[in-house]
């Protein structure tokens, strides 16, 4: 490892040392001047932290020295520790292991607050890291072996080659967040939105990306959405509608998208280009109406929807239930402007903001359906049994209403949009929670159609464009039915993970006809890969007993 890893493009100065522990060393190397969340562009590392690689003995030499030693054999330190390392290969355990590691100091801010990763809560250090890791080594490996096991039975119900798409997502959905704690002790579970405009904790981030963290750890669920309710309370969010986002990663500030600039432009898509120098903004501390956001920037039905799907399915599969209770009063204002708006959506952006605004978007009108089910739920999880059976019923006049304003053929993308169609995903949790309320019928006669349109890599997310996105498609393969129209689904993304010419982290959105990346890269939203398997689990139905 070299010094590289300590600053961006820009070469800074860097210290080190080495540290003696317990039967092992651990070199560092540091910038020496810290400037601790210094970087809040998207698509560029930190330039803050220490970065560590342990092993029984380790070194921290100069890259000037390297070079006399390699070129010339000069540099009599380097030397000596050169000779030693060889002897040490040659004469030590024929096997082992090493350790890096990253120690960021601080990881985010929140409102205020200075929050360290979660593992250093109580005090502890890098050390105790690494120790940990040292100490529990073959312990670990063995869960990790065991739960690959059991993974890889598990994906084998769903179908061929699906369980190379969970390896492809696993890691990258999980470490596209930072787990922290905050003064009151509540997890948050922070995605980056990489790739996309930096944007910590997006709420139609997380949305795609909660099959996964459903399936396997559920109050990391009930984290990611905490902060959303914590600024959805403050005077500043003056919307009837739930917010898109908490600030700029790693910043916890407030709603950075669709914030109005003093000449009435708001923020959108590539917020912060890696160009561009950017300084934190502080939208948390504003008073309220005054005019921070522009409405043309704001996504409502979209996370209002997201919002209360995501808060239902948490509990649903097994979250604390003290969240979603201590934010009925918020929840209920989302859901009354969903059966206000939802229906006939006015022309505004859905989470796919790539491809613009759109009027009487279908796929949002489902949305709108599926939150009001989840209030529903939310209702009769928070002992408010009236009002859940009151809000099934308007979840079933509301479906009803849908697929009457979209007719008897493929659902279109747009209400009165001939020859149209898109990749109705958001019927998912219809499904998952066992409403239904779409039917069977229109989900195979929508996964049907979505087969003939197939292009070698995917399926299009709709007509107006040749590209599509990942994770819309794994949660479209999840609502047939039928496991051969499934694979059919989910393959052509196997393909073009193998074959796309841009080779860079899972991209989830791409051409489907040519492969090559469009944008998002390394981004948390391929946790839906694992929709198949959540709903092969049926943790998501929900017992209203």
């Amino acid at each position: 490892m070299d010094e590289e890893f300590c600053y961006g493009t820009e070469p800074a100065p860097v210290t080190g040392g080495v540290l003696a522990l317990n039967d092992y060393e651990a070199a560092y190397f540091t910038r020496s001047r810290n400037l601790i969340l210094s970087e809040v562009r998207d698509s560029v590392a930190p330039d803050w932290g220490d970065i560590y690689i342990a092993g029984e003995e380790c070194w921290l030499v100069s890259d000037s020295g390297i070079n006399l030693y390699t070129s010339e054999g000069r540099c009599e330190n380097i030397r000596k520790n050169f000779e030693r390392f060889y002897i040490l290969c040659i004469n030590r355990s024929l096997k082992g292991y090493m350790m890096t590691g990253y120690d960021d100091k601080v990881s985010v801010f929140y409102f205020g607050e200075w929050l360290k990763c979660y593992f250093f809560r109580n005090g502890k250090t890098i050390v105790d890291a690494m120790n940990f890791s040292r100490v529990n080594h073959d312990a670990i490996l063995a869960t990790f072996e065991m739960f690959d096991r059991e993974l890889k039975g598990q994906c084998q119900k769903i179908g061929k080659d699906y369980y190379i798409l969970c390896c492809a997502a696993l890691r990258q959905a999980a470490g596209a967040h930072k787990l922290v704690e905050n003064g009151n002790g509540e997890l948050l579970f922070l995605s980056r939105e990489n790739n996309s405009g930096g944007f910590i904790g997006t709420v139609d981030v997380s949305y795609p990306s909660i099959p996964l963290f459903l399936l396997y750890n559920p109050e990391l669920v009930n984290a990611m959405i905490r902060g959303i309710f914590r600024f959805a309370e403050m005077p500043v969010c003056s919307f009837d509608f739930a917010p898109h986002d908490l600030g700029a990663y790693p910043w916890c500030s407030g709603q950075l998208y669709g914030l109005s600039d003093k000449n009435g432009k708001y923020f959108c898509g590539s917020l912060f280009p890696a160009e561009a120098p950017v300084t934190p903004q502080f939208p948390y501390i504003m008073p309220a109406k005054n005019n921070v956001y522009d409405f043309n920037g704001q996504m409502p039905v979209e996370e209002c929807g997201n919002m209360l799907i995501i808060a239902a399915a948490a509990v649903v599969a097994g979250a604390d239930r003290s969240l979603v209770k201590r934010s009925f009063g918020t929840l209920k204002k989302w859901v009354k402007y969903l059966e206000k708006y939802g229906l006939q959506p006015e022309n505004q952006l859905c989470t796919d903001d790539f491809a613009g605004h759109l009027a009487n978007n279908v796929n949002l009108s489902i949305k709108a359906l599926v939150g009001i089910e989840s209030f529903s739920i939310i209702c009769k999880t928070s002992g408010k049994d009236e009002l859940a059976e009151d809000y099934f019923h308007r979840a079933e006049r509301f479906a009803e209403q849908i697929k009457e304003f979209a007719g008897k053929d493929v659902m279109p993308l747009a209400y009165k949009m001939k020859n149209s169609y898109s990749v109705k995903y958001n019927i998912l949790f219809d499904k998952l929670f066992g409403f239904n309320l779409i039917g069977k019928e229109i989900c195979e006669r929508e996964t049907d159609y979505y087969i003939t349109k197939n292009k070698r890599f995917g399926v299009p997310l709709g007509n107006r464009e040749s590209y599509t996105k990942a994770d819309w498609i794994l949660w479209a393969s999840a609502i047939t039915d039928n496991r051969k129209k499934a694979e059919e689904l989910y393959s052509p993304v196997l393909r073009y993970l193998k074959e796309t010419p841009t080779r860079v982290p899972f991209g989830d959105w791409y051409y489907s006809d040519r492969g090559d990346i469009v944008h998002f890269i390394n981004r948390s939203v391929v946790g839906a890969v694992f929709a198949p398997l959540l709903k092969l689990s049926g943790k998501m139905k929900v017992n209203w007993e």
